[in-house]
């Protein structure tokens, strides 16, 4: 689009003007009134609409001189995304193509339309009234609104990258706030238990996680150990975990593992929706007697590896909670004896291995612990969740959370 020399070079440095405040302001507001009472102003139109894109058309998000309601609010895209595909300069109204934003500016009295582009894509429009004079809009009256139009929308864009930072930031700060509220959910340490070590970890495959372990003394020396995994990851995963978290421990010890499971199901059915579920593994281990009373929530049985290469999992129980009000859970129990090994783990160990073979995940971990079963609790632990982490698979596709628990001598 041309214009004669001393025009353009009045237009240019009107719109660099302009452009000072334009730049100068990180508030879209602001920007709006900058453009328009500079078009306004300096092409003495007596009024002025400006469209931005939202979701699925343009919203109207600012206009001066206009009656109330004299401009449509909102103008779908599938009704102006040709008109705005053709508009790389400024246009009379009068001569563009018919269609809804032709129609709506007409019915505004708006008489120019300037795109708002960045890199030649027109994303919003401004238009004007016509000028107060009647007098037609010269080549660069064009030349100064395009360019000004331009210095907006680089502004707008400024704007709205740093409200994306700005939204980043505070994101990134609730999620801190909230790792730090799961972690202090956890165990500060392992407890000592006469005749046993015990061992665990948990890895959130985000900055928070659906997995949880916990131990809690009993009264008469006993230990509730749990690992838990609820379903979905991430924020929402961590804040049912959170209330899984507080029921057991108000919980814990209040009755014997069957009804106690069935009555944190009730809980959950009542207060969760449709959708979530808690799959939980819940034991209480009696030192002296070297029990472990358990049931098992619908949970990834615990491998148990004796000292002479036997191998059981820990099945006895029922559904996972949250699906069946009314369901039953059976118990188990087994006898530790010295040199016993048991592992309470998530999927998140199983699929981390072999995603797409549960078979070969669950020999996975027997094979781990096979190879440690001479170590320290610990040390089995490292080496299961190393196991994991070096496997062909790209990434943690799940939390990863395991508890070691090993039988020593009863001296």
């Amino acid at each position: 689009m041309g214009c004669a020399g001393a025009h353009c070079g009045l237009a240019l440095v009107a719109a660099s003007i302009f452009r000072r405040e334009l730049v100068a302001s990180l508030d879209q507001g602001a920007i709006l009134q900058v453009l328009s009472a500079a078009l306004m102003g300096q092409l003495f139109s007596l009024r002025c609409a400006v469209y931005l894109p939202e979701a699925d058309g343009l919203r109207l998000v600012h206009e001066r001189g206009l009656r109330a309601q004299e401009a449509p609010a909102f103008l779908r895209q599938a009704d102006v995304r040709l008109a705005l595909a053709v508009m790389h300069e400024p246009v009379l109204v009068g001569e563009m193509g018919p269609g809804a934003l032709r129609d709506a500016f007409s019915a505004a009295r708006l008489a120019l339309a300037v795109p708002l582009s960045l890199a030649n894509a027109p994303e919003g429009v401004v238009a004007l009234g016509e000028r107060a004079s009647g007098a037609p809009f010269a080549n660069e009256d064009r030349e100064f609104a395009f360019t000004l139009a331009r210095q907006a929308a680089a502004a707008l864009e400024t704007v709205r990258l740093h409200q994306v930072q700005v939204e980043k930031q505070r994101q990134d700060r609730e999620m801190q706030i909230a790792r730090g509220i799961q972690q202090s959910l956890f165990p500060s340490g392992s407890p000592s238990i006469p005749g046993f070590e015990l061992s665990a970890v948990s890895i959130p495959c985000y900055e928070v996680g659906g997995d949880h372990y916990d131990f809690m003394p009993l009264t008469g020396g006993r230990w509730a150990l749990a690992v838990a995994d609820v379903s979905g990851k991430g924020t929402p995963a961590s804040l049912l975990m959170s209330g899984v978290h507080a029921w057991l421990r108000a919980l814990a010890g209040t009755a014997a593992p069957g009804p106690l499971m069935a009555r944190l199901n009730r809980f959950l059915c009542a207060s969760t929706q449709a959708h979530r579920y808690v799959t939980l593994f819940y034991a209480e281990l009696d030192p002296l007697q070297r029990r472990l009373t358990y049931v098992n929530g619908g949970h990834v049985p615990p491998f148990l590896l004796r000292a002479d290469g036997r191998r059981e999992r820990l099945t006895e129980g029922g559904p996972a909670l949250g699906f069946i009000e009314e369901a039953d859970y059976e118990r188990g129990q087994v006898v530790l004896e010295e040199g016993d090994v048991l592992a309470l783990v998530t999927d998140g160990v199983t699929e981390g291995v072999y995603p797409e073979d549960m078979e070969k995940g669950d020999a996975a971990v027997f094979a781990s612990l096979s190879g440690t079963l001479a170590e320290s609790a610990e040390d089995i632990l490292q080496v299961l969740v190393a196991s994991v982490q070096d496997a062909e698979v790209i990434g943690i596709a799940d939390d990863l959370t395991a508890l070691i628990l090993k039988a020593r001598s009863r001296s």
